[in-house]
């Protein structure tokens, strides 16, 4: 079997930084123009610069974060009427990035009411990925939050349908994992549970996501980074980390795998500690030390976006992305990720499938290659 670990740097996303400026900041050039940031000259066109390769213009912006300020901003300001969400798995880190998505897009005035949220767990998200796909081609005004756990989820289930069937949307956000345990836990260090795995291997219970997933894929890049195999893990799976989070609470496993963001509320409650995060570096909104800090190489990024209904006119799809440039650039989803520690990943449209692609056929390989 080939090292998982080997590939679990080279797979973490590149994040960058939030793409918003402040209000103050200094004029930025047509040719540098991204939606928010300040301009010189009013009626300026700024050719190809919208997320969806639309014109941008110099013009005092009509709503939301950056209403009444002279930006570079859409010709006309994205509305959507209505919003219906699909959440391909119990509630969790989808959820939690659809929600923050349609908040931000309430905020700044683009969609008109609350969006429905409908919650399709279940085969390492494919059941939801398959209505998705089968039963709202062509639909308006619904989209799908999915991300590197269902594209691993398609593969470890064999899945005849992939991600990239749909219509491509936006690659949102990054972040890296953590190892949690209730707060009473006797791991007091990361140390101390890698010595357990070591001496109790398969009977020791590991929680996390679906099988072929982020989690997944963390705990068999930990568990060969500490020298065993994925013949060793007992991985025990659950659909979202609201479940996750209620098997280490009553006993049922001994430590989890799953993003900051859902573990977060119980942290900062002290029901839960952290062991360690996946970051190459410290992150200082994580109470944790890396595993690498720790004596592991262990290094991994999870990553989640929007797709929209097969069948999707160019028109709707660019739409959708304008609407998500606004939203991503304003107050309430800039808040929502450094609430969570999330990274900018964003990349949409034709670059985000050709993108996606390549991941389903690299990660294919590498599961193939892992045993998974």
């Amino acid at each position: 079997m080939k090292k998982f670990a080997i590939a679990a740097s080279a797979l973490a996303l590149v994040a960058t930084s939030i793409t918003a400026v402040p209000a103050n900041a200094s004029n930025v050039s047509a040719n540098n123009a991204r939606y928010g940031t300040n301009c010189a000259q009013l009626n300026q066109v700024a050719r190809g610069k919208g997320a969806d390769g639309s014109n941008l213009v110099c013009k005092v912006e009509t709503s939301g974060t950056f209403k009444d300020k002279r930006v570079w901003a859409y010709a006309k300001f994205p509305t959507i009427s209505a919003l219906e969400v699909t959440i391909p798995a119990a509630p969790g880190g989808y959820e939690q990035v659809g929600r923050a998505m349609a908040t931000a897009m309430v905020a700044e005035g683009i969609l008109k009411q609350e969006a429905l949220f409908v919650n399709r767990p279940g085969a390492g998200g494919t059941i939801g990925l398959n209505h998705f796909l089968n039963y709202e081609q062509g639909a308006r005004n619904k989209v799908m939050v999915m991300g590197f756990a269902l594209v691993g989820g398609v593969i470890s289930t064999k899945n005849a349908a992939k991600n990239s069937e749909l219509v491509p949307g936006a690659r949102l956000m990054g972040e890296y994992e953590v190892v949690a345990v209730p707060a009473d836990s006797p791991y007091k260090t990361l140390a101390d549970l890698v010595k357990d795995i070591k001496a109790k291997k398969k009977d020791l219970p590991i929680a996390g996501g679906n099988l072929g997933g982020i989690d997944h894929y963390t705990a068999v890049s930990f568990y060969e980074a500490i020298g065993l195999s994925i013949s060793d893990l007992n991985y025990v799976v659950y659909s979202g980390g609201a479940q996750i989070t209620a098997a280490l609470l009553n006993g049922s496993s001994k430590a989890g795998i799953a993003g900051y963001g859902e573990f977060k509320s119980q942290v900062a409650a002290g029901t839960l500690r952290l062991l360690g995060v996946t970051a190459p570096s410290k992150v200082s909104a994580i109470p944790a030390d890396t595993f690498r800090s720790q004596g592991v190489s262990l290094v991994s990024q999870n990553w989640r976006g929007i797709m929209l209904p097969k069948g999707t006119s160019k028109a709707n799809r660019d739409l959708f992305i304008r609407a998500m440039d606004v939203a991503r650039s304003g107050t309430s989803w800039r808040t929502a990720a450094a609430t969570n520690s999330w990274m900018n990943n964003w990349m949409a449209g034709d670059r985000f499938l050709t993108w996606l692609k390549q991941e389903e056929a690299k990660l294919a390989k590498l599961y193939k290659d892992a045993g998974l």
